[in-house]
């Protein structure tokens, strides 16, 4: 079996081709989530008389397959129900009432599917009359009565494409008329307004697929909108009579078995775990890739992800999202290869290993990777069956006849189970990403980073806190919507006819909620790791020209103290690591005290090698050099990271909040390092997700404002908010930007 990378990968650029122009045809075997996808998210071409030019994207031409064979198969299995009416057989939902009440006959099937459709639209939609707002009438509702009641168009969208494909298998004794005309209210946009709750996906979602037939049968209670409006009308509900005048679509009168062929299937439940798990796999194979970043934003080791470890433990998940991480990180210069194997006392209270969120990633993601694919299996198979009862098998040998099998394939359980399990597996996910992005942003665990991720000063700059506590808000509701088994929760329903129902919508819609918590929380993630990784490009510009100042500064304070270059570079290398120490364990200090706090830092090792290593030093000692020393050390230490802030920022020293002691700005003429600083230091995978988001996205460095303390107000030139670049990157997420750029990371990577 391909790997979840593999088809990944393969889902993104199937769906791109049909967004290119490649037609869909349906046959009843074939069809994949991506056509799924590409149908029920983009409106269908608009007519080319359109007054307003049309530039997005939209749905791919959607095809009848020319196979006689299956058409022929459509064909036969019609003519079994008509043979089987005309020699007045007793057929369930044909001559029989519907469930519990199966005891009951007649021999007029229109008028007993006419009475289908009727008792099965009992759906609530809000407001009860269409055009009307419900709050006109009364207090304003506490969520919106369309929305609050109605499914989105593309849910149903998927449902009618879904459905279509089912039927043209010719198990379920309907015409292939019945399967053209619901073709062609996909091609034009029509979708029937269908009430969001009510259906148990037991006998399959009778009653959202009953405003389906509704539709097609042009029956005045049912209202309708269009994926894409036609020419001279607008967006607004409309009755179904209406919208198929307006459209050029003539109703279809249905006949025996064909209420009940439309109603009784897994459609809806199956269209909208399609559109679920699809977005939900960009979301795993987020969390290996967000992870290759953390570990390069924590300057993390490659090493943990070694194919060593997961050839010790072979569960074939976790080997494919370490090896994914692994292949991610190569070419990094942020994160090492193996930790250095150093002396004890060379790191006596340093972290010996990675923290759980970065080196048990494999471990963590392998379980859901295995699950989405399970998934994704169970979701094809279920998209191209047959969910009808009773089921028509056409004769095989000519002269033979057909039969009527009785039986289940309408149980959707199987959605339900993969649905439930996908859920729990978001919020694992979402649960790595969170430990993640909190450590990140926590000055003890991030190595060396400002608290919060500040760009500017600590006091005064409180960086992705709240985007912390916001994190806090969407890992708390993933945990509760992972922990809900929607499979156990069914009751007994119709005269206790539905015994057993898999609630499958019902799993699916909340699979959906927890997909959407998870964007939010994966896009905040995105969010701080870019940040993370621009202070740690600018830390490791600090400490890369730190030694070259302590040395400058060594050479001016102790002009006559060093016999030899080599002597004062002996010193430089004593003295700038306790000041790099000390430069991580201060980021939360005010600049000038951190300053003072990192000279003095310098001052002990100073002092042991002038005063033990007479090799050294020439002169004796003077307090008043240590002094002078400390002073100007701070002084251009400050000016320096005064000078890094602002070429990182794009921040000029004119406009930036200076320190008192920085009126000789600029001491180190640094550029602007642009609006990607970081990406010298990235691996090129990993570089393609940080250069979307600083270049096409455009968002900045988060620091700039704080820099320039700009107060927000009337007039006031303050960025926009944190929470308007994580909806940026949101809304990548939702419109398929990220999961190419993703794809375009793993190109390549052979698990």
């Amino acid at each position: 079996m391909a790997s979840l990378i593999t088809q990944y990968i393969a889902d993104v650029h199937e769906l791109d081709r049909y967004l290119a122009g490649k037609p869909i045809v349906l046959d009843g075997s074939s069809l994949s989530l991506p056509q799924i996808a590409a149908i029920a998210l983009y409106p269908p071409s608009p007519p080319s008389c359109a007054s307003t030019p049309h530039t997005s994207t939209c749905a791919p031409s959607l095809e009848l397959t020319l196979s006689q064979d299956v058409r022929a198969k459509v064909a036969a299995s019609r003519a079994v129900i008509d043979t089987k009416v005309a020699a007045g057989l007793s057929i369930y939902g044909v001559s029989t009432g519907f469930g519990g009440s199966a005891d009951t006959r007649t021999d007029d099937p229109l008028a007993l599917g006419a009475a289908l459709l009727q008792h099965q639209h009992a759906g609530v939609i809000l407001p009860s009359t269409a055009g009307a707002p419900s709050h006109l009438v009364g207090p304003m509702p506490l969520t919106d009565p369309t929305h609050g009641t109605t499914m989105p168009a593309p849910w149903t969208r998927a449902a009618m494409l879904v459905r279509a494909n089912s039927l043209i298998r010719g198990h379920s004794g309907v015409r292939w008329t019945l399967v053209e005309k619901m073709v062609e209210c996909i091609r034009k946009g029509l979708v029937p307004v269908v009430p969001l709750r009510g259906s148990i996906s037991a006998s399959g979602d009778l009653s959202p697929l009953s405003y389906v037939a509704g539709m097609l049968i042009g029956n005045p209670a049912i209202r309708m909108t269009f994926a894409y409006p036609p020419l001279g009308t607008t967006m607004e509900e409309m009755s179904a009579p209406r919208a198929l005048r307006a459209t050029g679509t003539t109703p279809l009168p249905l006949v025996s078995k064909e209420h009940l062929g439309i109603l009784n299937g897994t459609a809806f439940s199956a269209g909208l775990a399609t559109l679920v798990v699809r977005n939900t796999e960009t979301i795993g194979v987020l969390g290996a890739t967000l992870t290759a970043l953390a570990v390069e934003a924590l300057n993390g080791a490659r090493g943990s992800f070694d194919p060593f470890v997961g050839e010790a433990r072979p569960h074939v998940g976790q080997i494919e999202a370490a090896h994914l991480i692994h292949e991610l990180l190569a070419g990094s210069q942020f994160a090492v290869n193996h930790e250095a194997e150093v002396k004890i006392e060379e790191d006596d209270g340093v972290l010996r290993q990675d923290r759980y969120s970065l080196r048990t990633a494999p471990q963590w993601l392998g379980p859901q990777f295995e699950e989405l694919k399970r998934a994704k299996d169970t979701i094809r198979v279920e998209v191209n069956s047959t969910t009808d009862n009773p089921l028509v098998e056409p004769p095989k040998t000519e002269g033979a006849e057909g039969r009527i099998h009785h039986a289940g394939n309408f149980q959707a359980l199987a959605m339900t189970v993969a649905m439930d399990h996908l859920r729990l597996a978001l919020a694992q996910i979402g649960r790595l990403m969170f430990v993640q992005l909190t450590e990140i942003l926590n000055p003890l665990m991030n190595r060396g980073l400002p608290g919060n991720l500040a760009g500017g000063e600590a006091a005064l700059d409180f960086g992705g806190k709240g985007l912390d506590i916001a994190a806090a808000a969407y890992a708390g509701e993933l945990n509760a919507l992972g922990g809900m088994n929607v499979g156990v929760g069914v009751v007994s329903a119709e005269m206790h006819n539905q015994s057993l129902n898999s609630l499958a919508l019902v799993s699916a819609r909340y699979t959906l909620t927890a997909l959407e918590v998870s964007e939010l929380l994966a896009a905040s993630h995105i969010y701080i790791l870019c940040q993370a990784l621009d202070l740690r490009a600018l830390r490791t510009e600090m400490h890369a020209r730190t030694g070259a100042v302590v040395r400058s500064v060594l050479s001016e304070t102790f002009a006559d103290a060093f016999t030899t270059p080599e002597a004062l570079d002996i010193v430089t290398l004593k003295v700038t690591p306790k000041i790099l120490d000390e430069l991580d364990q201060t980021t939360g200090v005010a600049l000038g005290l951190r300053m003072a706090r990192v000279t003095n830092a310098g001052v002990a090792p100073l002092l042991e090698v002038l005063t033990s290593d007479p090799s050294c030093c020439t002169s004796t000692l003077d307090l008043a050099q240590i002094v002078r020393l400390r002073q100007i050390l701070a002084q251009r230490l400050e000016a320096l990271l005064t000078e890094l802030r602002c070429a990182f920022m794009d921040v000029s020293l004119d406009e930036a909040s200076l320190p008192s002691s920085s009126s000789r700005l600029p001491m180190f003429n640094i550029p602007p390092m642009g609006r990607a600083p970081a990406s010298k230091y990235l691996a090129p995978r990993t570089r393609m997700l940080y250069e979307f988001v600083r270049l096409e996205l455009g968002i900045s460095m988060h620091g700039s404002d704080n820099l320039r303390k700009t107060e927000a107000g009337l007039g006031k030139t303050v960025d926009t908010t944190h929470g308007d670049k994580t909806a940026m990157i949101v809304e990548a997420l939702r419109d398929g930007r990220i999961s190419r750029v993703v794809a375009r990371m793993c190109e390549g990577i052979d698990t």
